[in-house]
This record gives C-alpha cells, sequence and structure tokens, in this order.
C-alpha cells in the first residue's frame, strides 16, 4: 500500500456506476491518495454524488470511438493510471491508447464498444468473451506499461481463491505441493474433472420491480448483456464423452460457444449455504483463463461460471423472457439493501468437492466502505489488490488475473471480503462428472 500512498501522478476513472462509486472511497481509505489527482469521466450523472462527497472532478463526457482520443489525451500523460469501470466502452481501444502513451491501466471486465455483443452479419464468435480475451491479450509486448484486464472479484480474486482450494484440497488428501508445481499438474493429481464459478446473491431493496424496468445490485446493464445479449461459453474438459448435441460453436482450446442465450441455461451446482442449488450458466473471462492455466498434456477441465443473481435480476429475467421489453436499468441503491453475496470457486473431483470464497452481507459492506453492497465491495477490493500489484510491477504488459502474485494482491484484498472458508462436501451430481450430468435447459 505504500507504493500506492506513493503514485505521484493523475489518476482517470472511466464510469461511476456501483463500482466506480464504491471504489472511489477505498482509494482514500487504502492508499491516502489526494483527490485533486483523480477525475471521474463518465456518461451520465449517476455518480455525481458520491465524486462531490470526495471532492473528485466529475465530467459527462461519453467515450465513443470517434471521440475517446482526444477525451483520454485531456486528462492522461505518461505514467498516468486509467481506470475502466465502464461499460460499453472498448477495452482493447483503450489498453492500445495507454501502451502507446506509457499510461497504466486496469479494468474488470474486457468490453467492446456499444453494440458489440449483437453478431454482425452471422459473425458470432466475434461477439463472445474468449474473443475479447484474445484481442487485449495479443496487445501484450515485453516490457511494456502494464494493464491489468479483468480484475474485480470474478474475474480477478477468483483466479486466487482457486490457486488456494487447489492447495487445500491438496492438504486435504495428503498430496504433496512442492512450490515449482503447475496449477495443472496439481489439479491433475487430484482428479478434478470440473471447476465451477458459483456465486448466489440475495441482496434485495424490497421495492417493487416497475414496468419495463431491469434491475439488479451492480451494472443492470451489465447483467443484460451477459445473461440476454451473450451466448454462454464452456471450455470443455478432455474427460467429456460427448459434444452437446452440436448446439454449439467450437474455438481454440476447447472454448465452446452454445448458441442458446446465457439465462436460457440453468445448471446445477453447489454452495455452502444452500446445497445443491440451480443458477444461470453465464459466459465471463476467467472461465478461459481458469482453464487455460489448468490446461497440459491432454488434462483440461470442464470450466463453466454458474450465477444465482439477486431477487430483482432473477425478475426482471423472468419479464424479459415472457417478452416484456426493457424500457429503463437501475442498480439497487446500496444504503437500502439487505442480504449477502456468496462467491467462490468449486473444485468437484471423483469423491466430492470443494468450495473455497467469499460471503459478504451488505451491511458488512457498508460498515467496510461507505458506498457498497457486498456485490460491489468483492469487486472493488479485487481491484485494490491488483493495484497493488500494479505499482510493484509497472512493466509487465498486458496481464490477467493468474499472471499476478496471487498472496500479494489477497494480502490486500482480503479485509473486505467478509467471511472466507473451505468448506468440503460429498456432493456428486454425476458418475462420470460429465456435462449432461449439470446441465437443464430452460424451455420457458
Amino acid at each position: 500500500m505504500s507504493q500506492f500512498a506513493q503514485f505521484k501522478n493523475n489518476i482517470v476513472l472511466i464510469g461511476c456506476g456501483s463500482i466506480g462509486q464504491g471504489l472511489l472511497p477505498l482509494l482514500f481509505k487504502a492508499f491516502a491518495i489526494n483527490p485533486t489527482r483523480i477525475t471521474i469521466i463518465t456518461a451520465d450523472d449517476n455518480g455525481r454524488q458520491v465524486a462531490d462527497k470526495f471532492a473528485v472532478k466529475y465530467f459527462i463526457d461519453p467515450l465513443t470511438p470517434e471521440t475517446y482520443q482526444a477525451i483520454l489525451k485531456r486528462h492522461l500523460n505518461t505514467g498516468d493510471l486509467l481506470l475502466n469501470m465502464s461499460i460499453n466502452v472498448s477495452s482493447v481501444a483503450l489498453i492500445a491508447w495507454c501502451k502507446a502513451i506509457d499510461v497504466l491501466y486496469l479494468d474488470t471486465c474486457v468490453e467492446p464498444w456499444a453494440g458489440g455483443y449483437l453478431p454482425k452479419d452471422g459473425k458470432l464468435l466475434e461477439t463472445t468473451n474468449a474473443r475479447l480475451r484474445d484481442q487485449a491479450l495479443a496487445l501484450y509486448s515485453p516490457d511494456a506499461v502494464t494493464a491489468v484486464i479483468a480484475h474485480g472479484m470474478n474475474p480477478g480474486l477468483i483466479s486466487h481463491f482457486m490457486r488456494e482450494a487447489l492447495v487445500e484440497l491438496a492438504h486435504r488428501n495428503d498430496v504433496s505441493v512442492v512450490s515449482n508445481l503447475k496449477l495443472s499438474e496439481l489439479a491433475r493429481a487430484l482428479d478434478v474433472k470440473v471447476v465451477h464459478i458459483v456465486e448466489r446473491d440475495t441482496q434485495d431493496d424490497n421495492r417493487p420491480l416497475r414496468q419495463g424496468e431491469f434491475a439488479n445490485t451492480w451494472s443492470a446493464e451489465g447483467l443484460y448483456s451477459e445473461a440476454y445479449l451473450q451466448r454462454a461459453e464452456v471450455c470443455w474438459g478432455n474427460h467429456e464423452q460427448s459434444y452437446p448435441n452440436g448446439n454449439f460453436v467450437l474455438m481454440e482450446d476447447r472454448v465452446l460457444c452454445l448458441k442458446q442465450h446465457d439465462a436460457e441455461i440453468k445448471i446445477k451446482s453447489w454452495l455452502p449455504t444452500l446445497g445443491e442449488h440451480e443458477g444461470i450458466l453465464v459466459t465471463h473471462h476467467e472461465v478461459i483463463s481458469i482453464a487455460n492455466i489448468l490446461s497440459s498434456d491432454g488434462y483440461q477441465p470442464t470450466v463453466c461460471y454458474i450465477y444465482n443473481p439477486c431477487p430483482k435480476a432473477k425478475e426482471s429475467l423472468a419479464n424479459l423472457r415472457a417478452g416484456q421489453p426493457v424500457s429503463t436499468f437501475r442498480v439497487l441503491n446500496c444504503e437500502e439493501l439487505s442480504g449477502f453475496d456468496e462467491v467462490g470457486i468449486l473444485l468437484i473431483h471423483s469423491r466430492g468437492a470443494l468450495w473455497h470464497g467469499s460471503t459478504l452481507t451488505s451491511e458488512q459492506a457498508r460498515f467496510l466502505v461507505p458506498h457498497n453492497s457486498g456485490t460491489s465491495l468483492q469487486v472493488v477490493a479485487g481491484i485494490i489488490g491488483a493495484l497493488a500489484w500494479m505499482l510493484s510491477n509497472p512493466r509487465a504488459g498486458v496481464v490477467e488475473a493468474e499472471s499476478l502474485d496471487s498472496a500479494q494482491v489477497l494480502a490486500v484484498a482480503r479485509p473486505y471480503l467478509g467471511e472466507i472458508s473451505s468448506v468440503e462436501t460429498n456432493w456428486h451430481p454425476g458418475l462420470n462428472l460429465t456435462f449432461d450430468n449439470f446441465i437443464h435447459t430452460n424451455k420457458t
């Protein structure tokens, strides 16, 4: 943290939704940053009240393909830092600009420009997280300025939890862990067949959902894109006996893009607070990055993200499936929320499974850092953990969570993550742990 406190250059925050608003107070609390060095550039007035509270400069100046370079040039110079918390702004474009100007960069999701999740000319693969990830990583150059991509809670901290979970599972099964052992070799030795990133959000504001409204505890437009516009993506394990009925497009590295929208597919998984439950299959960056680091010599587990969203988001998705159009988006007021967000990694093997993750209530989040929900603070904790690493490694090029020092990142993030626990279960959804043991297609 002292390294970040010594960072004397300018910081620009793109976007000021729930994550940007939750990040601001933690930047000041954890790193003692002078507010005169922070500028917010965003598309609307939603975060102005929080920005004014901290005396931070606030500009409504939406970034577009035509305007972003001129806007960034007005506020950033060599050695500065760009924190991209926006939607509908191309991460790849911003990374390339920062690389050319020598500006540090971090985002929590690799985003396209507005409309980028809608296939053009039938080019479905261009809308996938796998393709966006490839485009961002292609900007890597040795010794270039550091750009940390996709590092919040998940993607981000969940990959560091995955490392801890593998070591914990090894200890519980008397499997030796040596310092230079690859994670793929450890996962193979533990017979991990399936990896679920699994999340349940129970937070609610007890207000009715209005006609045409799509609501969520974090970016409502972000969830709409993930669950309704994009198709599901799964990384296919080597133990799988067949592909799923031809209803998919196979990409490189055994990544499947299923032809259904994410909200149409339900998957069985397991959580400490529920036991077996069902969530929707959602495309996510960490599905591909985790599968990539666990792959070697003919071994790869099946990896997917299963999300059980907050009650208002479930109601919003149900209305969409019933044919009701969306006219407005709303992020639930974090000051009015009760409930918790439970998110972790589930390593599933022939003997059962081990879950390792964070459970954070909205009340705990507000106590720890103002202007946060349980969901937003888990993401914000991942951001500050990655920032601490970035300032120690300013010339690492384009990197994602799997390239960061997990111990360093978690040392900074852990105080803001509520209860972190490891729980074993003998839950076993099927004899061979193939994808058809888990999947339930929603026909409604």
